[in-house]
């Protein structure tokens, strides 16, 4: 055995091969005095393209090849509009990329959101000099400089003490051979793992400018520049192992905003902050403060998690791709599911992203899991005990803020791609909406959200069935009130008196229900 081979012997875990064949069908003839071992080197298998999220991953990797410059889409919105329909990242702009909350994708992400919700709650051993360094950013920040790299020489030193990080700056990113972006700093961590040679991952990307406003979008060249990296081949191996959290910096003057990215089945990218203003009160030093503390925190979690990643030498573990939530420390489920597939109900298009629904199984059974920004699980239980929705098997809400919803698993096709969006659904089906319907409003309880997409129809042997599947607007009769994001532009036919922020009343359900079938006879 040669001393290279040796070398490479030294990192490979040596498992047993399964028994294809018998070692005597290998080598006839076996001399007493030689052992035979066979031992197979670790190779990085292509994904199994067949499944839906490992083909969508790898629409990231084309559309990042094939997307234009950051720094040309952040200084043009026509540009960016052009790009998010051809080659889009999915950061809420417009409504339709929308992806899934990054909080339910790392730890990381969960713990920094819940402690930027309540920064009184940031315990920071280092607070005395983190204040201190604060209140010197901001003396430099509100500085007027003449160019970048001036603000950058003169922030970079404290927001590098700020966050405990070190920054690798003006790193670009390469396609052939060719210049495709440049990130303006990194923040990185070497991986343990050498099995495939020495690997660094980004665990923070920072872009500067030297004003809000000026030589673009600031945020956005972040992202798409970060998407740029990531999906570069030399970062195959990294990408092919994790989703790639990343913490995402943008500074514009002075103002600074906190965000993440994840690189799952679609790239992700949503901000924690708004611009913040480096300036103010006294009290807002502080407060920065304690916002640099949470952002530190997260950041070294991060490079713990990308120190101790192990490398997959074998076939792909399509799970990289879908949720990890983090769930809170009294109230996990019974039994940790396994995500299996993006979900969509019959007739839905596959490609639809907002809607965070997924196939996985739950002790041993077939689930839908739901993560949304509110559910009401009494309600969806008062329904399910009376026959009229799917069976709820867990319902909490997680580290990061989001409800994960676990629900048996139905066969059928929501109302609307079923009977389209004016054929008139059947009595017999709206008996069975106008029961669980009965069923709330005994508990004080209004639906409110009675449209088509809502309503699963079931087939079973004698007839249809309808349930009830999403309890996200539930509320309590006369006090609760609808989204303010409740969609009055005309496009939905609504009951009269539901409106953004409108209270919800019994009545609109019932009026709701009748709008389905003019004929069926409402009564309060």
């Amino acid at each position: 055995m040669d001393d290279d081979l040796k070398e490479k012997l030294k990192n490979v875990d040596l498992t047993p091969l399964k028994p294809f064949l018998l070692l005597s069908q290998v080598f006839p003839r076996v001399e007493e005095d030689r052992l035979h071992v066979v031992v197979t080197l670790p190779v990085l298998g292509e994904p199994d393209m067949t499944h839906p999220a490992e083909q969508a991953h790898h629409q990231i990797i084309k559309d990042a090849n094939a997307a234009a410059a950051p720094s040309s889409v952040s200084n043009s919105p026509a540009i960016f509009k052009s790009e998010q329909e051809k080659h889009p990242i999915y950061d809420g702009r417009p409504a339709n990329r929308r992806g899934p909350p990054i909080t339910i994708y790392h730890t990381a992400f969960a713990q920094l959101k819940d402690s930027l919700e309540d920064l009184n709650k940031v315990v920071d051993p280092q607070e005395v000099k983190r204040v201190d360094d604060t209140a010197k950013l901001i003396l430099e920040s509100i500085k007027i400089f003449s160019t970048e790299d001036e603000r950058a020489a003169r922030v970079y030193p404290y927001i590098c003490s700020l966050l405990g990080i070190e920054l690798r700056e003006n790193v670009a990113t390469t396609i052939g051979g060719k210049i495709k972006a440049e990130s303006d700093a990194l923040v990185e961590q070497d991986l343990d793992d050498k099995t495939f040679g020495e690997k660094v991952a980004t665990v923070g990307h920072l872009e500067l400018k030297n004003e809000l406003g000026v030589a673009g979008q600031c945020a956005v060249q972040n992202t798409l520049g970060l998407r740029k990296l990531l999906t570069n081949d030399k970062y195959k191996d990294i990408r092919n192992t994790t989703c790639c959290p990343c913490i995402i910096i943008s500074i514009a003057g002075p103002y600074i905003m906190f965000g993440g990215a994840i690189c799952a089945d679609i790239f992700v990218a949503e901000a924690f902050t708004n611009f913040i203003y480096l300036g103010g009160t006294k009290e807002q030093v502080v407060t920065l403060s304690r916002i640099f503390a949470a952002v530190a925190h997260a950041l070294t979690t991060l490079k713990e998690y990308y120190r101790c990643l192990k490398l997959n030498p074998g076939p792909r573990n399509v799970n990289r791709l879908f949720p990890q939530p983090t769930y809170t420390a009294n109230r996990p489920p019974q039994e940790i599911p396994t995500i299996l597939s993006r979900f969509n109900y019959k007739g839905r298009k596959p490609d639809d992203y907002r809607r965070s629904l997924f196939k996985a199984t739950y002790d041993n059974r077939p689930v839908l899991i739901k993560f949304c920004e509110a559910y009401h699980g009494d309600a969806h239980r008062i329904v399910a005990k009376a026959g009229y929705a799917p069976q709820l098997f867990f319902c909490e809400r997680l580290q990061g803020g989001v409800m994960m919803v676990i629900m048996e698993l139905v066969d059928g096709s929501d109302a609307f791609h079923y009977f389209g969006s004016t054929k008139t659904i059947p009595s017999d089906l709206l008996d069975d909406v106008k029961a669980a319907i009965s069923e709330l409003h005994k508990a004080n309880l209004v639906f409110g959200d009675m449209r088509r997409p809502n309503i699963l129809v079931k087939e079973e042997k004698d007839r249809s069935r309808a349930l009830l599947i999403d309890f996200e607007w539930v509320g309590e009769a006369d006090q609760a009130r609808y989204p303010p994001s409740l969609n009055d532009s005309g496009e939905i036919a609504w009951a009269e008196g539901v409106r953004p922020h409108g209270l919800m009343r019994k009545q609109h359900d019932l009026d709701m229900i009748a709008l389905l079938n003019p004929s069926v006879e409402m009564t309060t």
